[in-house]
Protein backbone atom coordinates (compact mmCIF):
# COMPACT_ATOMS: atom_id res chain seq x y z
CA UNK A 1 0.00 0.00 0.00
CA UNK A 2 1.75 3.55 -0.61
CA UNK A 3 2.85 5.31 1.89
CA UNK A 4 -0.04 8.27 1.28
CA UNK A 5 -2.13 5.84 2.55
CA UNK A 6 -0.89 4.40 6.31
CA UNK A 7 0.65 7.69 6.91
CA UNK A 8 -1.74 9.82 9.40
CA UNK A 9 -2.25 13.48 8.03
CA UNK A 10 -0.32 16.55 9.17
CA UNK A 11 -1.13 17.98 12.36
CA UNK A 12 -0.08 21.52 12.51
CA UNK A 13 -1.81 24.02 14.53
CA UNK A 14 -3.60 26.49 13.08
CA UNK A 15 -1.54 29.27 15.33
CA UNK A 16 1.51 27.74 13.22
CA UNK A 17 -0.06 27.84 9.81
CA UNK A 18 -1.02 31.27 10.39
CA UNK A 19 2.39 32.30 11.36
CA UNK A 20 3.90 30.50 7.97
CA UNK A 21 1.07 31.87 6.04
CA UNK A 22 2.21 35.58 6.86
CA UNK A 23 5.80 35.20 6.64
CA UNK A 24 6.09 33.44 3.60
CA UNK A 25 2.98 34.96 1.79
CA UNK A 26 2.20 38.30 3.65
CA UNK A 27 -1.35 37.48 4.32
CA UNK A 28 -3.19 37.63 7.47
CA UNK A 29 -6.68 36.18 8.32
CA UNK A 30 -8.38 33.11 9.95
CA UNK A 31 -8.15 30.18 9.37
CA UNK A 32 -10.91 27.02 8.81
CA UNK A 33 -10.33 23.61 8.58
CA UNK A 34 -11.65 21.79 5.61
CA UNK A 35 -12.35 18.46 5.16
CA UNK A 36 -9.20 15.94 3.50
CA UNK A 37 -8.94 12.21 2.86
CA UNK A 38 -4.90 12.34 3.81
CA UNK A 39 -3.54 15.64 3.83
CA UNK A 40 -4.51 19.10 5.64
CA UNK A 41 -6.45 21.79 4.05
CA UNK A 42 -7.29 25.47 5.29
CA UNK A 43 -9.45 28.00 3.88
CA UNK A 44 -7.98 31.31 4.45
CA UNK A 45 -10.30 34.17 4.90
CA UNK A 46 -8.36 37.27 4.52
CA UNK A 47 -8.70 41.52 3.64
CA UNK A 48 -6.43 39.86 0.29
CA UNK A 49 -9.31 37.54 -0.54
CA UNK A 50 -10.20 33.77 -0.06
CA UNK A 51 -7.22 31.31 -0.29
CA UNK A 52 -6.52 27.57 0.02
CA UNK A 53 -3.26 26.26 2.25
CA UNK A 54 -2.42 22.76 1.12
CA UNK A 55 -0.04 20.96 3.95
CA UNK A 56 0.62 17.84 1.79
CA UNK A 57 1.06 14.09 3.66
CA UNK A 58 4.54 13.81 5.08
CA UNK A 59 4.77 10.64 2.38
CA UNK A 60 3.77 12.49 -0.47
CA UNK A 61 6.10 12.88 -3.61
CA UNK A 62 6.91 16.93 -4.32
CA UNK A 63 6.79 15.70 -8.55
CA UNK A 64 2.65 14.50 -7.66
CA UNK A 65 2.46 18.60 -6.20
CA UNK A 66 4.49 19.62 -9.24
CA UNK A 67 2.52 17.88 -11.47
CA UNK A 68 -0.99 19.58 -10.27
CA UNK A 69 0.15 22.59 -10.18
CA UNK A 70 1.63 22.50 -13.63
CA UNK A 71 -1.34 20.60 -15.16
CA UNK A 72 -3.44 23.37 -13.51
CA UNK A 73 -1.68 26.20 -15.27
CA UNK A 74 -1.76 24.10 -19.00
CA UNK A 75 -5.35 23.96 -18.41
CA UNK A 76 -6.03 27.34 -17.84
CA UNK A 77 -3.90 28.30 -20.82
CA UNK A 78 -5.80 26.00 -23.46
CA UNK A 79 -9.26 27.10 -22.08
CA UNK A 80 -9.73 30.07 -20.70
CA UNK A 81 -12.81 29.73 -19.43
CA UNK A 82 -12.11 27.26 -16.41
CA UNK A 83 -11.63 28.91 -13.10
CA UNK A 84 -9.10 26.71 -11.23
CA UNK A 85 -7.36 27.01 -8.15
CA UNK A 86 -4.48 28.78 -8.76
CA UNK A 87 -1.09 28.00 -7.24
CA UNK A 88 0.71 31.28 -5.79
CA UNK A 89 4.34 32.16 -5.12
CA UNK A 90 5.53 33.08 -2.05
CA UNK A 91 7.69 36.17 -1.51
CA UNK A 92 11.25 33.35 -2.01
CA UNK A 93 9.57 33.39 -5.63
CA UNK A 94 8.16 29.60 -4.76
CA UNK A 95 4.97 27.58 -5.45
CA UNK A 96 5.88 24.62 -2.99
CA UNK A 97 7.68 25.34 0.23
CA UNK A 98 8.27 23.39 3.46
CA UNK A 99 6.72 24.10 6.96
CA UNK A 100 8.02 22.55 10.19
CA UNK A 101 6.36 21.26 13.08
CA UNK A 102 8.33 19.48 15.64
CA UNK A 103 10.19 17.10 14.22
CA UNK A 104 8.47 16.84 11.20
CA UNK A 105 8.44 18.58 7.76
CA UNK A 106 5.51 19.29 4.75
CA UNK A 107 4.74 20.61 1.90
CA UNK A 108 3.44 23.58 1.45
CA UNK A 109 1.04 25.21 -1.68
CA UNK A 110 -0.97 28.05 -1.29
CA UNK A 111 -4.07 27.91 -3.67
CA UNK A 112 -6.85 30.68 -4.93
CA UNK A 113 -9.89 29.68 -3.37
CA UNK A 114 -13.04 28.70 -5.64
CA UNK A 115 -16.47 29.99 -4.54
CA UNK A 116 -19.74 27.97 -5.03
CA UNK A 117 -21.78 24.98 -3.95
CA UNK A 118 -20.63 21.21 -3.70
CA UNK A 119 -22.34 19.48 -6.39
CA UNK A 120 -23.52 17.54 -3.56
CA UNK A 121 -25.10 19.96 -2.04
CA UNK A 122 -27.40 21.24 -4.87
CA UNK A 123 -30.41 19.60 -6.78
CA UNK A 124 -29.59 17.53 -9.38
CA UNK A 125 -31.12 16.70 -12.40
CA UNK A 126 -30.13 15.47 -16.27
CA UNK A 127 -29.15 18.95 -18.16
CA UNK A 128 -26.84 19.67 -14.60
CA UNK A 129 -25.68 16.22 -14.83
CA UNK A 130 -24.98 16.50 -18.71
CA UNK A 131 -23.29 19.95 -17.90
CA UNK A 132 -20.75 18.04 -15.66
CA UNK A 133 -19.84 15.46 -18.08
CA UNK A 134 -19.18 18.13 -20.80
CA UNK A 135 -17.28 20.14 -17.99
CA UNK A 136 -14.82 16.94 -17.55
CA UNK A 137 -14.68 16.40 -21.33
CA UNK A 138 -13.54 19.68 -21.58
CA UNK A 139 -11.42 19.71 -18.93
CA UNK A 140 -9.61 16.55 -20.74
CA UNK A 141 -9.93 17.87 -23.90
CA UNK A 142 -7.08 20.72 -22.16
CA UNK A 143 -4.71 18.03 -20.75
CA UNK A 144 -4.54 15.66 -24.01
CA UNK A 145 -1.37 18.01 -24.61
CA UNK A 146 -0.07 17.63 -21.38
CA UNK A 147 2.59 15.57 -20.19
CA UNK A 148 4.96 14.81 -16.79
CA UNK A 149 6.83 11.94 -15.94
CA UNK A 150 5.02 11.80 -12.23
CA UNK A 151 1.85 10.29 -13.95
CA UNK A 152 2.71 7.16 -14.93
CA UNK A 153 2.56 5.40 -11.06
CA UNK A 154 1.41 2.38 -9.63
CA UNK A 155 -1.71 3.82 -7.65
CA UNK A 156 -4.63 2.51 -6.12
CA UNK A 157 -7.10 4.99 -6.93
CA UNK A 158 -6.57 3.91 -10.87
CA UNK A 159 -9.82 1.78 -10.81
CA UNK A 160 -8.29 0.23 -14.25
CA UNK A 161 -5.10 -0.86 -12.15
CA UNK A 162 -7.17 -4.28 -11.67
CA UNK A 163 -3.80 -6.02 -10.15
CA UNK A 164 -3.22 -3.68 -7.50
CA UNK A 165 -6.71 -3.52 -6.36
CA UNK A 166 -6.59 -7.50 -6.64
CA UNK A 167 -3.29 -7.43 -4.27
CA UNK A 168 -5.05 -5.20 -1.62
CA UNK A 169 -7.98 -7.55 -1.10
CA UNK A 170 -6.74 -9.28 2.08
CA UNK A 171 -7.47 -5.97 3.75
CA UNK A 172 -11.60 -6.73 2.59
CA UNK A 173 -12.25 -10.05 3.36
CA UNK A 174 -15.66 -9.88 4.26
CA UNK A 175 -16.25 -7.73 0.14
CA UNK A 176 -13.59 -10.02 -1.15
CA UNK A 177 -16.05 -12.10 -3.01
CA UNK A 178 -18.15 -8.61 -4.12
CA UNK A 179 -14.80 -7.03 -5.11
CA UNK A 180 -13.58 -10.35 -6.93
CA UNK A 181 -16.90 -10.58 -9.11
CA UNK A 182 -16.48 -6.87 -10.56
CA UNK A 183 -12.65 -7.83 -11.24
CA UNK A 184 -13.11 -10.98 -13.10
CA UNK A 185 -16.13 -9.09 -14.94
CA UNK A 186 -13.79 -6.46 -16.13
CA UNK A 187 -11.34 -8.89 -17.43
CA UNK A 188 -14.06 -10.71 -19.15
CA UNK A 189 -15.66 -7.27 -20.97
CA UNK A 190 -12.90 -4.81 -20.72
CA UNK A 191 -9.93 -6.37 -21.01
CA UNK A 192 -9.81 -8.21 -24.32
CA UNK A 193 -10.16 -4.93 -25.88
CA UNK A 194 -7.75 -2.48 -23.69
CA UNK A 195 -5.63 -2.05 -27.11
CA UNK A 196 -8.46 -0.25 -28.43
CA UNK A 197 -9.45 2.17 -25.36
CA UNK A 198 -7.40 5.36 -25.17
CA UNK A 199 -5.29 6.85 -22.54
CA UNK A 200 -4.61 10.21 -21.19
CA UNK A 201 -3.26 11.98 -18.09
CA UNK A 202 -7.00 12.72 -16.14
CA UNK A 203 -8.04 14.50 -13.21
CA UNK A 204 -9.57 11.19 -11.78
CA UNK A 205 -11.46 12.39 -8.93
CA UNK A 206 -14.48 14.37 -10.27
CA UNK A 207 -16.63 13.57 -7.38
CA UNK A 208 -19.27 15.39 -6.04
CA UNK A 209 -17.30 17.09 -3.10
CA UNK A 210 -15.21 18.35 -5.79
CA UNK A 211 -17.23 19.68 -8.31
CA UNK A 212 -18.48 23.48 -7.84
CA UNK A 213 -21.84 24.93 -8.76
CA UNK A 214 -21.75 28.81 -9.28
CA UNK A 215 -24.10 31.04 -8.27
CA UNK A 216 -25.61 30.68 -11.89
CA UNK A 217 -26.63 27.41 -11.44
CA UNK A 218 -23.27 26.14 -13.82
CA UNK A 219 -20.44 23.78 -13.32
CA UNK A 220 -17.61 26.53 -12.42
CA UNK A 221 -14.87 24.62 -11.26
CA UNK A 222 -13.27 21.18 -9.81
CA UNK A 223 -10.56 21.14 -7.27
CA UNK A 224 -8.12 18.58 -5.84
CA UNK A 225 -6.05 17.57 -8.37
CA UNK A 226 -4.12 14.85 -6.14
CA UNK A 227 -5.62 11.73 -7.84
CA UNK A 228 -4.54 12.72 -11.30
CA UNK A 229 -2.81 9.80 -13.40
CA UNK A 230 -2.30 8.40 -16.46
CA UNK A 231 -4.80 5.82 -17.27
CA UNK A 232 -7.97 4.99 -19.38
CA UNK A 233 -9.74 8.08 -20.35
CA UNK A 234 -12.99 6.72 -20.25
CA UNK A 235 -12.41 6.74 -16.69
CA UNK A 236 -12.73 10.33 -16.37
CA UNK A 237 -16.87 10.30 -16.42
CA UNK A 238 -16.67 6.79 -14.81
CA UNK A 239 -15.53 7.82 -11.64
CA UNK A 240 -17.74 10.80 -11.69
CA UNK A 241 -21.07 8.49 -12.41
CA UNK A 242 -19.59 6.30 -9.57
CA UNK A 243 -20.45 8.79 -7.05
CA UNK A 244 -23.57 9.76 -8.79
CA UNK A 245 -24.84 6.49 -8.54
CA UNK A 246 -24.53 5.78 -4.96
CA UNK A 247 -26.11 9.19 -4.09
CA UNK A 248 -29.49 8.82 -6.00
CA UNK A 249 -32.05 6.21 -5.75
CA UNK A 250 -32.76 5.79 -9.62
CA UNK A 251 -29.66 6.81 -10.75
CA UNK A 252 -29.61 5.37 -14.72
CA UNK A 253 -30.68 8.94 -16.70
CA UNK A 254 -28.35 10.72 -14.45
CA UNK A 255 -25.57 8.43 -15.55
CA UNK A 256 -26.67 8.47 -18.83
CA UNK A 257 -26.95 12.27 -18.94
CA UNK A 258 -23.53 12.75 -17.64
CA UNK A 259 -21.76 10.27 -19.81
CA UNK A 260 -23.83 11.97 -23.05
CA UNK A 261 -22.11 14.86 -21.84
CA UNK A 262 -18.80 14.02 -21.82
CA UNK A 263 -19.31 11.75 -24.99
CA UNK A 264 -20.15 15.30 -26.54
CA UNK A 265 -17.00 16.85 -26.52
CA UNK A 266 -14.53 13.55 -26.05
CA UNK A 267 -16.39 11.45 -28.53
CA UNK A 268 -15.77 7.98 -26.65
CA UNK A 269 -15.68 4.59 -29.50
CA UNK A 270 -18.00 1.64 -28.86
CA UNK A 271 -15.33 -0.41 -26.56
CA UNK A 272 -14.89 2.83 -24.67
CA UNK A 273 -18.72 3.17 -23.93
CA UNK A 274 -18.81 -0.53 -23.60
CA UNK A 275 -16.07 -0.10 -20.19
CA UNK A 276 -17.90 2.70 -18.34
CA UNK A 277 -20.08 0.79 -16.50
CA UNK A 278 -17.35 -2.13 -15.25
CA UNK A 279 -15.01 1.05 -15.19
CA UNK A 280 -17.90 2.84 -12.70
CA UNK A 281 -18.16 -0.15 -10.51
CA UNK A 282 -14.31 -1.36 -10.14
CA UNK A 283 -14.38 2.61 -8.57
CA UNK A 284 -16.76 1.74 -6.53
CA UNK A 285 -14.77 -1.24 -5.47
CA UNK A 286 -11.66 1.14 -4.45
CA UNK A 287 -14.14 3.19 -2.36
CA UNK A 288 -15.07 0.01 -0.72
CA UNK A 289 -11.20 -1.53 -0.33
CA UNK A 290 -9.54 1.90 1.12
CA UNK A 291 -12.18 2.67 3.52
CA UNK A 292 -12.11 -0.43 5.33
CA UNK A 293 -8.42 -0.83 4.83
CA UNK A 294 -7.74 2.80 6.16
CA UNK A 295 -10.71 3.47 8.78
CA UNK A 296 -9.09 1.28 10.78
CA UNK A 297 -5.68 3.31 11.08
CA UNK A 298 -7.37 6.50 10.92
CA UNK A 299 -10.65 5.90 12.53
CA UNK A 300 -11.46 9.80 13.87
CA UNK A 301 -11.34 10.81 10.30
CA UNK A 302 -15.06 10.16 8.98
CA UNK A 303 -14.45 11.57 5.43
CA UNK A 304 -12.50 8.57 4.80
CA UNK A 305 -15.62 6.03 4.54
CA UNK A 306 -18.12 8.53 3.52
CA UNK A 307 -19.08 6.55 0.58
CA UNK A 308 -18.41 2.96 1.63
CA UNK A 309 -21.81 2.02 2.53
CA UNK A 310 -23.54 3.09 -0.33
CA UNK A 311 -21.23 1.54 -2.62
CA UNK A 312 -21.85 -1.88 -1.54
CA UNK A 313 -25.29 -1.06 -1.34
CA UNK A 314 -24.97 -0.04 -5.05
CA UNK A 315 -22.11 -3.20 -5.95
CA UNK A 316 -24.59 -5.39 -4.19
CA UNK A 317 -27.59 -4.09 -6.26
CA UNK A 318 -25.90 -4.18 -9.98
CA UNK A 319 -24.32 -7.74 -8.78
CA UNK A 320 -27.92 -8.98 -8.19
CA UNK A 321 -29.40 -7.32 -11.16
CA UNK A 322 -27.64 -7.64 -14.58
CA UNK A 323 -24.29 -5.22 -15.35
CA UNK A 324 -24.30 -6.21 -18.86
CA UNK A 325 -27.30 -5.00 -19.15
CA UNK A 326 -26.87 -1.67 -17.68
CA UNK A 327 -23.77 -1.20 -19.72
CA UNK A 328 -25.99 -2.12 -22.93
CA UNK A 329 -28.61 0.82 -22.06
CA UNK A 330 -26.15 3.39 -21.37
CA UNK A 331 -24.48 3.22 -24.54
CA UNK A 332 -27.74 3.09 -25.99
CA UNK A 333 -28.65 6.47 -24.20
CA UNK A 334 -25.52 7.77 -24.81
CA UNK A 335 -26.53 7.63 -28.66
CA UNK A 336 -29.72 8.44 -28.53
Amino acid sequence: MSDIFNTAPPQIRNETAQEFLYKYYGISGSLDRLSSDRDLNFKITSPDGLFVMKIANSSEDKNILEMQNMAIRHISSQNDDFELPTPLSSNQNKEILIIEDGNNKYLVRLLTYIEGDFLKDVKQNNKMLFSVGEFLGNLDRALESFSHNASEREFIWDAAQIDTLSHQLKYSKSDKSLIQFFINTYKDRVHPHLGKLSKSIIHNDGNDHNVIIGSNGKIKSIIDFGDMTFTLKALEPAVSMAYTAISQDNPFELLGSLLKGYDSVQALSKYELEAVMYLMCLRMCVTINMSVYRKKLFPENDYISISENNARSFLRFIRDDDIHQWSNNLCEYVKS
